[in-house]
């Protein structure tokens, strides 16, 4: 997508956040606006980034007045000049663009599972996740088993894709997307971001392939996840885009929730 596309992008999403009927601070509407702020925060370091091709061409002139800066701008377009800050500069853009959406994302599904969830589906779903415990507890005393139970929900870690699960399985066809796709999708989204935040892409698990567009990826347990494709620098913004959609498909299965305050410090995000 190029710098145009980009900042013409930014601007319809301010629209369609303006149209949200949501308060301002609840977790659904804070998404969204967390999501701007990312996409936002991309589109400022590819114009910086086309800018520091400009003042490496001599296409930007300093004035006397600004001229001390010159040193500080030297900096600013090494970075198209070396083959190494330049990969490792969009490799940060990339790295930020999926933490950031994805963390608001993942943040956004908990609350709204936390919220939703009795604890007799908290039960549903621990019992499943510690299959293996529960049939070698079968034949304790009840009190001995509640002991264990209550353990495990202290401390069952539910991932997010269960999460996701509870919340579209609550309303028939209430999900707007390709919900077999979407839910492939976010398998490969939280191999890919463990593998960019965690590990240094260092992947760990079982052999896994997904082709996102045009672009393939191979996770091969103990090595680095390799990418393959003509679009190997805006596709991290095309999986963040993804993931907004996926939400946005959501919105109809938990929408009567009135309000979900986002906790924070109650300023509005957007």
């Amino acid at each position: 997508m190029n710098l145009d596309k980009l900042l013409e992008y930014t601007e319809n999403l301010k629209e369609e956040i303006a149209e949200i009927k949501l308060h301002s601070d609840d977790v659904r509407h804070s998404f969204f606006g967390l999501f701007y702020t990312n996409i936002y925060d991309y589109y400022i370091g590819k114009a910086s980034y086309r800018l520091a091709e400009f003042i490496g061409n001599g296409d930007v002139k300093f004035t006397e007045r600004v001229y001390p800066f010159n040193i500080h701008a030297q900096r600013l377009f090494e970075i198209q000049d070396f083959d190494l800050l330049s990969v490792g500069y969009h490799g940060n853009l990339n790295r930020n663009i999926i933490f950031g959406v994805w963390t608001s994302f993942e943040l956004s599904i908990s609350l709204i599972f936390e919220h939703l969830a009795t604890e007799n589906d908290l039960e549903i779903i621990i019992k499943k996740l510690n299959s293996k415990v529960i049939k070698a507890i079968a034949n304790l005393e009840e009190q001995e088993k509640n002991i264990i139970m209550d353990n495990l929900k202290k401390s069952s870690f539910i991932p997010l894709l269960r999460k996701f699960n509870f919340l579209v399985k609550r309303k028939t066809n209430c999900y707007s997307g390709d919900l077999k796709e979407d839910r492939e999708f976010l398998n490969f989204a939280v191999k890919l971001r463990n593998c960019m935040i965690h590990s240094n892409g260092i992947y760990h698990g079982n052999e896994y392939y997904y082709k996102f567009g045009e672009e393939e990826f191979r996770f091969v347990d103990k090595q680095m996840f390799m990418q393959k494709g003509p679009n190997n620098k805006d596709v991290y913004l095309d999986i963040a885009i993804r993931l907004k959609g996926i939400f946005k498909n959501l919105m109809n299965c938990v929408s009567e929730i009135d309000y979900l305050e986002y906790p924070d410090d109650g300023q509005n995000i957007a």
